[in-house]
């Protein structure tokens, strides 16, 4: 028999106890056999890492789990968890979403077959968590993203620009060769994938690939941290200083999304009644990098919303 490469699935995990046996579940059930579930609990205040560690009980030799021993936050734990990952690939995943039992079968052969790739991804079922009702797929049906595949660093480009619009972390597996050696970077606390996958892609002379097959469902609920998180944009902007120090060839594309971000901020803004907030972002917007008349147009229509508030 041929030996198959292993692979790391990367489980941060915080308060799902009810949620993340089912996650665990998924990873145990699929058909795809050459992988360990490495799980990170960063100091729960529920039982997560109880029900963990007893899937851990039934398959030590397959699972392993570990709880910090004080609160790291999001960056910190993924840190603890890079560091723990033995495989050849790594599939990431977390304590409250689900593999469908081909996707690392599927991943896998299709990155052992083009050497080049160093990054895959796939389409994902995002579901609604209460009732189960699939809400959408990322890459397919109505109002998707289209995905971006081919050369890694050209895909770093349209990273930068739209983010991971086009790319659920949940789908992505990677070579570990192919992640950066100091892991995720510690002065972004939240959404520091985004700019691991710009790393990863910017560093590599490989190829991104990409699976029209839904492979994995995002759950979606109120305690998710893209729900808690989304109208924060430090993390971003903190991304984009650091893609322009470190990658001249990616300035021009980071400062366009830059530009794009306080246009975001300044549309919030107007749109909850802060028009002098919302005016400034907006003129800040167009000096970082003229998006389009939506800019202009926003900032006239704030001063006729003002007057009929």
């Amino acid at each position: 028999m041929i030996k198959q490469p292993k692979v790391s699935v990367f489980m941060p995990a915080y308060n799902q106890e009810h949620l993340i046996g089912e996650s665990i579940e998924s990873v145990i059930n699929q058909t795809y056999t050459g992988w360990e579930l490495v799980i990170g609990d960063d100091c729960s205040t529920d039982n997560t890492l109880g029900v963990a560690r007893e899937y851990q009980k039934k398959l030590p030799e397959k699972i392993k789990v570990f709880g910090n021993k004080v609160n790291l936050g999001i960056t910190g734990n993924c840190n603890e968890l890079l560091k723990r990952c033995s495989g050849d690939y790594i599939a990431f995943t977390a304590g409250d979403d689900l593999f469908l039992p081909e996707k690392l079968e599927k991943q896998i052969n299709l990155m052992e077959s083009r050497p080049e790739c160093v990054l895959s991804y796939h389409d994902v079922e995002v579901f609604d968590s209460k009732s189960g009702e699939v809400i959408r797929h990322w890459n397919s049906g109505f109002n998707a993203a289209d995905p971006v595949t081919g050369k890694a660093d050209d895909v770093a480009k349209m990273l930068v620009l739209h983010g991971t619009a086009f790319m659920s972390a949940l789908s992505v597996v990677v070579r570990r060769s192919a992640l950066p050696a100091s892991g995720y970077d510690f002065r972004v606390p939240i959404a520091s994938d985004w700019l691991m996958w710009i790393e990863t892609c910017a560093n590599s002379k490989g190829s991104v690939c990409f699976l029209d097959d839904s492979l994995a469902r995002y759950r979606k609920h109120q305690g998710s941290i893209t729900h808690n998180t989304r109208e924060d944009i430090t993390d971003q902007m903190v991304s984009l200083g650091i893609v322009e120090a470190r990658y001249p060839w990616l300035r021009e594309v980071a400062r366009r999304r830059r530009g794009y971000e306080y246009y975001r901020q300044g549309v919030t803004s107007v749109l909850s009644n802060d028009f002098a907030i919302g005016r400034s972002q907006l003129l800040l917007g167009m000096r970082t990098y003229v998006w389009s008349w939506k800019s202009l147009a926003w900032w006239i229509f704030s001063w006729f919303k003002q007057v009929s508030s």
